[in-house]
């Protein structure tokens, strides 16, 4: 597993523009952005990637999603796509907390929300 890196942000772009969850995201970069150091990271992470998700299942394009998670979590999109759930969520939470510091976080959804415009 690695950090958040800036070729993350445009990947994430990509994602949220075929998924259609501009307004989504927006709204959540406007939660971390107003509450800083205070965000949870985890929770954040699981409201965006569960609102992307279920944008993205209705298109059938969630491999979008596993090429984004075998960049950051350095393993092979298959891998992902065949992970069990609850794998998935400790992996999501791990990754949430050792991975993913609040200021990271910030600067992310900041980038992502800018670009997004």
């Amino acid at each position: 597993m690695r950090k958040l890196k800036t070729s993350d942000v445009f990947a994430f772009c990509r994602i949220c523009s075929e998924a259609h969850v501009r307004d989504e995201v927006k709204a959540i970069a406007a939660v971390v952005q107003k509450e800083g150091a205070e965000a949870d990271a985890t929770a954040v992470g699981y409201d965006l990637i569960l609102s992307v998700v279920e944008h993205l299942g209705a298109k059938g394009a969630e491999h979008m999603i596993y090429e984004f998670f075998a960049g950051v979590w350095e393993m092979d999109p298959d891998d992902i796509a065949n992970m069990d759930l609850s794998e998935l969520s400790d992996t999501i939470k791990r990754w949430g907390s050792e991975y993913v510091d609040k200021e990271t976080l910030k600067a992310f959804f900041g980038s992502l929300s800018r670009l997004m415009r």
